[in-house]
């Protein structure tokens, strides 16, 4: 009889493991809070005021999406070379605003795009060569903030003198110093710098280095499946009630930097 009650037992055991195996590896849940991570020197996306608080069209993103979602947020400032790695590690649920590319696919889920833009040059004002194109870069002193999108451009120059910075601030002071001769950059931010924070001393050359558009979304850990239909869901509404269009007139003057 012992025997018999072994066998079952063991028979018993071997069917729950089998479930257990053809179950999903990880059961996936919405979101019941969200922590949000992007680069704090990158104005207007996410920049810290004069009182050293975080704020920028990512920022009021993030605040809106909470609210759709009904859910607590919180937004974090980081080193933008070492933000997937903290996504990777559950140090943050998203990146809020990241260039949709193949390459990152293969590391990060992304949602339906929030945003548009091109790569841009920008020179200081009354710079001799002022229509700058991609074989331009082949003679002129180029920075470029690294693993962005921008830096990805310039890698493909053959040739090109570049300059890589850590935050694409840097970059800039640079630029005014003299000591490189372009920036190259997304165009939401190079046209914000050039009318805001240098106004009359630097200037974006009006013509895009590259006529690709650049869709930009949320980054995700790709396990987090429910998370995403969450985060797609309320982008959703965040385009059909205007919400995301009212966001980038405050930031950019108008809304032609969000996909419609």
């Amino acid at each position: 009889m012992n025997s018999v009650l072994r066998k079952l037992a063991g028979l018993a055991g071997a069917c729950l493991i089998a479930a257990a195996m053809a179950a999903p590896a990880h059961a996936q849940e919405k979101f019941t809070s969200f922590t949000a991570g992007a680069d704090p020197h990158f104005r207007p996306i996410s920049f810290q005021d004069e009182s050293g608080k975080l704020v920028g069209f990512d920022v009021d993103f993030v605040e809106e999406l909470g609210k759709h979602l009904d859910i607590p947020v919180k937004y974090e400032g980081m080193a933008w070379d070492g933000i997937i790695p903290a996504l990777q590690a559950k140090k943050i649920d998203a990146v809020t605003n990241m260039v949709i590319t193949d390459e990152r696919k293969k590391v990060v889920a992304f949602s339906d795009p929030i945003m548009q833009q091109t790569i841009m040059a920008v020179v200081k004002a009354g710079a001799e060569k002022k229509d700058v194109t991609l074989d331009d870069l082949k003679t002129l002193r180029v920075g470029v903030q690294g693993a962005t999108s921008a830096a990805t451009v310039v890698e493909g120059v053959e040739g090109a003198n570049v300059a890589t910075y850590n935050t694409v601030v840097d970059a800039y002071n640079d630029l005014m110093l003299g000591r490189i001769d372009v920036v190259v950059v997304e165009s939401v931010n190079g046209q914000y710098i050039a009318a805001n924070q240098f106004a009359g001393k630097l200037e974006v050359v009006e013509k895009p280095l590259t006529e690709d558009v650049k869709l930009n979304g949320v980054a995700l850990r790709q396990a987090d499946t429910e998370g995403l239909k969450q985060i797609n869901e309320a982008i959703a509404a965040m385009k059909a009630d205007g919400t995301l269009n009212a966001i980038a007139v405050k930031w950019f003057g108008n809304a032609s930097a969000i996909p419609q």
